[in-house]
């Protein structure tokens, strides 16, 4: 963990201890809840707040303050400044010619408890948590250090919010001063953020004269609290200009998801903008603009700053995730419950309404609704995990049907024909759906003509007959009648296949789920019946290409294949590269190390591991050629000569013969399939003379001209009968030599004969007619 700086140190101070003054403030000092108005000398109580003291105390509205703490109501702050009475001790009421004195004030709401001191406590301790998070995972960066100033500036400003509403002078002053610059913070942040990845779309000068605009606000603010006149348009200034910093948010960040609505960034845009609007949007919409409107809060403080959750949140899974979510799903999903949510809570609130059968105010019932909307969100959107996560532990094996067609899928791959794998569909349903009997047919669309896999009763088949003759089907169809329940598994111009059922054991009829997992099953088994009818269709158009009197493939196919054979080499070089290779270098290291390290062991063990460690570099050397074999090192940056020279040394180690390698006459830049070509013609050759010629002399000669490339391959080994030309090139290895030369639209010619050797000479030009890539 990177180490605190002092200017660091001080914020966190300053946090904590305004954090924890606050707190003692709102644990000490009840919420009365008592708002004022002032008509001729008088101070009249106009409005109780509800969860409040005065709400549990039944303090009556319109009664007169006639003192407060012993003074006169004039001499109390709270009352002139704020038109509220907050932080008394006690306080004297005259209320239609009764005297009430209310001593001895403790706070008695719990839910003001939870809302204005545990909450907003578990808040600033979150976007601490938080703010480690992202201190100690994401490296030091300018936005960073905002990004966490912003974090610790909401946490304070929502705990605040306790002291405010106490009308505590200090708390007014941070309240207005913390929630006015954290916006402008977020759009610094914003701008810095995205400047390191590049982006620019607005001006730094908008924060600049934004930290202005509330640095004045907040010195004016300041002045009116410290001189203890505080005029009403004062109060509505601090609100009007958080509304105006909303907007400029709102408009700079929907502007970028706009300007970047076509290109990579627009989910990162999207993502930001999702979270500032669930953040801020019921703060601004239900609580902002209808109280500088018409003078009404749809919902309470509390439970509107409860939203800001949603930022720290949004911005640490921001820099601290190199990938973000799939916003797209989330939103899609939260749109489908709030859709799903909004009959049942109005429902909800209506019944509510008759059971309390209460005059209650529109926008008491308004707050149970959203609460109400907000707990069937949340709910919906739990059991979804839970259905995800619980579902194959609270179901049995049998039923779930997720497992059955991941059974289904293994069991497909193993299978070659349609009959066969529509055994295992018949077994794999008859396990899911516990049925009695299931029967397989196929039968003809214009004839009477039954193709069955068992023996099927007559009164099915009389059944079948009769209700199927007048109806039209297609994959996936499910049919139910009195005597069970078929599924579409095959349809042509020609025949119709079916899997039918007499029933469940149960003699229960199908439901949806068990409907859905019919139609999928069969809708899969049809797509491998359909892919095994064109595999097989495609080895006998394969077949009829060959031609009868050469055996050979047509050229474009042979390039195709050796293209593909090309490929799984270098991937099989590659994996055992990248695996086994790298597994025997680990223990061969070990081993070493063992032996150099330990000097305790005893010989006979010291010899022994030896002897493993030598076996194990025999085996790096065996797969390092055999890699070197599948894919030759370096043949692209080489070229072909320098790789045929390596082959060659590599054999001449193997074999008792002395290779002669000429290439002064070739200067070709060829492709790469062509190199390739010619490589593996000569490493076919060499191995042949290795493996059967017995040679001493082996001579290769590579060339060009402007029509093509020669090679030419001669031996002065035992020679073979070529009268036998066809046996011969099935037996010696010669007919991949023949099908690379001919796929490359070019000839081969062989001179040889008992005890005169072997001779070869290939030609192909530099293009051919077709092309075939893998």
């Amino acid at each position: 963990m990177a180490s605190i700086n002092k200017k660091e140190l001080l914020i966190l101070l300053f946090i904590l201890g305004s954090a924890s003054y606050i707190t003692f403030i709102s644990i000490t000092q009840p919420f009365l809840g008592i708002e004022v108005v002032q008509k001729e000398d008088d101070w009249i109580i106009s409005k109780i707040n509800g969860d409040s003291w005065a709400d549990k105390e039944n303090v009556p509205v319109g009664a007169t303050i006639e003192s407060v703490n012993g003074e006169a109501p004039e001499q109390h702050y709270s009352i002139t400044m704020f038109q509220n009475l907050e932080n008394a001790n006690s306080f004297t009421l005259e209320d239609e010619g009764t005297r009430l004195s209310y001593n001895g004030i403790e706070q008695t709401s719990a839910t003001h408890w939870i809302f204005f001191v545990i909450i907003p406590v578990l808040f600033l301790i979150g976007v601490l948590w938080i703010s480690h998070l992202v201190y100690q995972k994401v490296d030091r960066r300018y936005s960073v250090h905002l990004l966490m100033l912003f974090f610790l500036t909401i946490g304070l400003g929502y705990i605040s919010n306790s002291g405010a509403v106490r009308d505590n002078m200090y708390s007014v002053f941070l309240n207005t001063f913390l929630f006015l610059i954290s916006i402008v913070i977020l759009i610094h942040f914003l701008y810095k953020y995205f400047s390191e990845l590049g982006i620019f779309w607005f001006s730094k000068r908008w924060y600049y004269a934004l930290y202005w605009m509330v640095g004045i606000v907040t010195i004016v603010e300041s002045i009116f609290l410290m001189s203890g006149q505080y005029p009403t348009f004062i109060y509505h200034i601090p609100r009007i200009l958080l509304l105006g910093l909303y907007s400029v948010l709102f408009f700079i960040i929907y502007r970028g998801l706009y300007l970047h609505r076509n290109d990579s960034y627009r989910t990162l845009f999207k993502y930001v903008c999702i979270g500032m609007t669930i953040a801020f949007l019921p703060y601004i919409s239900l609580y902002l603009i209808p109280a500088l409107s018409i003078g009404v809060k749809l919902i309470p403080i509390e439970f509107a700053a409860s939203f800001l959750i949603a930022l720290p949140v949004t911005f640490m899974y921001l820099v601290t995730r190199e990938q973000l979510i799939d916003i797209n799903f989330y939103m899609g999903r939260l749109r489908y419950y709030v859709l799903l949510s909004v009959v049942p809570s109005l429902l909800i609130t209506i019944a509510l309404s008759i059971i309390l059968n209460q005059s209650l105010s529109f926008v008491y019932y308004f707050e149970i609704f959203i609460v109400i909307n907000v707990i069937l969100i949340l709910f919906l959107s739990i059991k979804e995990v839970l259905d995800f996560k619980l579902q194959q532990y609270l179901f049995a094996a049998r039923y779930s049907y997720q497992e059955s067609m991941h059974r289904m899928s293994k069991n497909m791959k193993d299978q070659t024909n349609a009959v066969d794998l529509m055994k295992v569909l018949r077994n794999e349903i008859s396990n899911v759906l516990n049925v009695r009997d299931i029967y397989i047919y196929s039968k003809h669309n214009k004839k009477t003509l039954y193709c069955v896999y068992d023996p099927i009763p007559e009164d099915i088949l009389d059944h079948f007959e009769k209700y199927f003759s007048t109806h039209s089907y297609d994959i996936g169809s499910i049919i139910e009648t009195e005597k069970g329940f078929g599924v579409i598994v095959g349809y042509s111009l020609e025949k119709i296949t079916m899997l039918w059922c007499r029933g469940k054991k149960d003699f229960t009829t199908l439901n949806r789920d068990e409907k859905t997992y019919l139609q999928t099953i069969s809708h899969n088994a049809n797509i491998a019946i359909e892919n095994m009818n064109l595999i097989e269709d495609l080895l006998k158009e394969l077949r009829t290409l060959r031609s009868d009197q050469t055996q050979q493939y047509p050229a474009w196919l042979s390039r195709l294949l050796f293209s593909i054979a090309e490929n799984q080499r270098k991937q099989l070089s590659i994996d055992l590269h990248d695996t086994v290779l790298q597994e025997q270098l680990y223990l061969y290291r070990r081993m070493d190390d063992l032996i150099g390290k330990r000097k305790d062991l005893p010989k006979t063990l010291n010899s022994e591991l030896n002897m493993f460690k030598e076996s194990i570099l025999d085996s790096i050397h065996l797969i390092r050629e055999t890699c070197n074999e599948l894919r030759p090192a370096f043949i692209e940056e080489l070229g072909l000569v320098h790789a045929l020279e390596d082959l060659i040394e590599q054999y001449q180690l193997r074999s008792n013969f002395t290779v002669y390698f000429t290439h002064e006459g070739f200067h070709a830049d060829l492709d790469q399939e062509r190199v390739l070509a010619i490589f593996r013609i000569v490493q076919e050759l060499l191995s042949n003379a290795m493996k059967h010629s017995e040679a001493k002399i082996v001579k290769l000669s590579l060339a060009n001209d402007h029509e093509g490339v020669t090679l030419i391959y001669s031996d002065d080994g035992q020679g073979m009968d070529y009268s036998f030309q066809r046996d011969l090139f099935s037996h010696i290895g010669l007919s991949g030599i023949e099908q690379r030369v001919h796929g490359l639209n070019g000839s081969l010619t062989i001179d040889t004969a008992p005890g005169k050797g072997f001779k070869s000479t290939i030609s192909f030009p530099y293009t051919v007619s077709k092309e075939a890539t893998v």
